[in-house]
């Protein structure tokens, strides 16, 4: 049966955020990902997740080579380094698009939790 999810402005929707491990280690530039999310939806084919994650301070090197991430912060900091070198931070209440094949250099400088929508091609 579908309903409704109701997702608080915290990101918490039908169960608390439990620790999980999305981030490589072996990806891991600095810092150390301490983390934890929900997954709120995910379609049949796993093609669209809609989620809550939040993680500490560390950097990383992030691409998706099938797939375009929206997301929006909702606490923290967290900075993207552009392919060109150009720099765009986000704070609560800001949010972004990764298009796909595009790596940025992911560096979450305070502990950062967002909703993300992450849409892959099938």
């Amino acid at each position: 049966m579908s309903k409704v999810t109701k997702i608080s402005r915290d990101g918490v929707g039908l169960r608390a955020l439990e620790e999980c491990s999305v981030v490589p280690v072996e990806a891991i530039l600095s810092g150390f990902a301490k983390e934890q999310g929900d997954v709120h939806f995910e379609s049949a084919d796993g093609s669209l997740i809609i989620g809550t994650w939040e993680c500490t301070p560390y950097a990383e090197m992030l691409s998706y080579p099938d797939g375009t991430e929206y997301a929006v912060i909702l606490s923290g900091k967290v900075a993207l380094t552009n392919p060109d070198g150009s720099v765009e931070t986000f704070t609560a209440g800001e949010s972004y698009v990764l298009p796909a094949n595009t790596e940025v250099r992911f560096e979450v400088l305070e502990t950062m939790r967002k909703i993300y929508v992450l849409h892959t091609a099938k």
